[in-house]
């Protein structure tokens, strides 16, 4: 990871279902090089999302965070624009499902400046998206595919590995 770092210039870094300890967390996070850092406690070793930033060249808030999301208000400063990035990492529960996705669509509607979201949605849009195991039915793709469609969002294309996963 600090090699992604360094190599890229990051000014924003999302971390999904780490299963670092709070301690440890916070003594990891400076050593990536940002400035700023928050992070959401894991639930049974499940969920942690850490947000790290630099103040440089944008200037962030942390606007909401639960177990499942990290909201974050960015201006840059480079730009002079302000949006919105959350990161997620959507529930797996098929009893909480429905509340989640109405809770992002019904963002989509509050937030009035560029929303992105990224993370992991525990979704496909597409069987291109899965590789091996069971075929993935029609009817386990509709949540994300309509939740794009309510919110006029669209699904940026991976550029390299598309699998960041295994198992």
């Amino acid at each position: 990871m600090f090699f992604l770092v360094r190599q890229h210039k990051l000014d924003i870094l999302f971390i999904l279902e780490t299963l670092v300890t709070d301690n440890r967390i916070r003594h990891i996070l400076p050593k990536l090089g940002f400035d700023h850092f928050d992070f959401v406690p894991p639930v049974n070793h499940a969920a942690r999302i850490a947000v790290l930033w630099n103040s440089g060249k944008i200037h962030a808030s942390i606007l909401q965070k639960s177990l499942r999301f990290v909201h974050l208000l960015v201006h840059d400063t480079t730009l002079s624009v302000s949006s919105i990035i959350s990161g997620i990492y959507a529930t797996a529960q098929p009893r909480e499902k429905d509340s989640f996705w109405q809770y992002l669509a019904e963002l989509n509607i509050v937030f009035d400046l560029p929303w992105c979201i990224i993370g992991d949605f525990n979704k496909i849009a597409n069987p291109s998206e899965k590789q091996g195991g069971q075929v993935f039915p029609c009817h386990k793709r509709w949540r994300l595919n309509q939740f794009l469609s309510i919110t006029k969002g669209v699904s940026v294309p991976v550029n390299r590995s598309i699998f960041t996963w295994k198992k």
